[in-house]
């Protein structure tokens, strides 16, 4: 019997915005569908594939560097809120004869499987994403502590009720986008139809640890939350003794008017 030879593939995942908008892109593409969901869309490039997946990651497939830039230069039209690009990587093995599984630096499947390839490309695009998020949560995280460390350490803190009702809105949308884009915590319907997709896919999730990391992302949040808020009440509070001082001072200055009148 003939050496049936192994084929490598390579999955390139890049963040590169907010929201890609997948129906404005699907028009502009449409000669390249492969298929298409609502929450993503695989196309044909060159050789190979792409995922563009509505929460602003795309994940090439097989694809050649360059032609992955060129195509990433056209996307940006219909992606929103572009950020700095952040880029992970999966090595597939195509071997016939070995058993399917997923590994710490390598998946190893028996053959190209759309299906499976779709499930790989949307945990390397949600680790992706999800390391955007983390690195916003780490400098929101990194200003919080900024303003709480001055006060425990004894010193002021001068900032407005409105700056920090603007840093604890943005900390709350960063966790609203979290929430509704990614859904790390859901499975998608496909999972269901077949035991080894659920396999690879929980396999593949638990390598890149999203739930773990999702969560710290949620605890991170929180105290996030609960610190902002801290300050806020301690802002109130400040502006509250002002004006009390303010009405002593003016009651004062009454009573010392009123007695250099009587005294005239």
């Amino acid at each position: 019997m003939p050496e049936v030879a192994t084929r490598q593939i390579l999955l390139i995942s890049h963040h590169l915005g907010r929201r890609i908008r997948l129906e404005d892109a699907a028009r502009a593409f449409v000669d390249r569908i492969v298929e298409k969901a609502k929450s993503d869309i695989c196309l044909t490039l060159g050789e190979g594939w792409v995922y563009l997946f509505a929460f602003g990651s795309v994940v090439f497939i097989d694809v050649d560097e360059t032609k992955a830039e060129v195509f990433a230069q056209d996307l940006g039209t219909y992606v929103d809120g572009a950020t700095d690009r952040l880029s992970d990587d999966v090595h597939v093995i195509i071997d016939p004869n070995a058993k399917e599984k997923v590994h710490f630096d390598r998946v190893v499947l028996q053959e190209v499987n759309q299906q499976k390839l779709r499930l790989l490309s949307l945990v390397l695009a949600q680790s992706t994403t999800l390391e955007h998020f983390e690195n916003q949560v780490e400098g929101l995280l990194d200003r919080a502590a900024a303003f709480t460390d001055a006060i425990a350490s004894g010193g002021t803190w001068r900032g407005t009720v409105k700056e920090m009702m603007g840093f604890l809105g943005t900390g709350l949308a960063t966790r609203r986008q979290i929430v509704s884009n990614l859904a790390i915590l859901d499975s998608p319907d496909i999972v269901w139809e077949e035991a080894a997709l659920d396999t690879i896919f929980q396999e593949h999730k638990a390598n890149f640890e999203l739930t773990s990391r999702y969560r710290t992302l949620e605890h991170k949040l929180r105290l996030i939350h609960e610190s902002v808020e801290v300050l806020v009440d301690l802002s109130n509070t400040r502006q509250t003794h002002v004006l009390e001082i303010v009405v002593v001072l003016l009651i004062a200055v009454e009573v010392v008017l009123a007695f250099i009148g009587h005294g005239r």
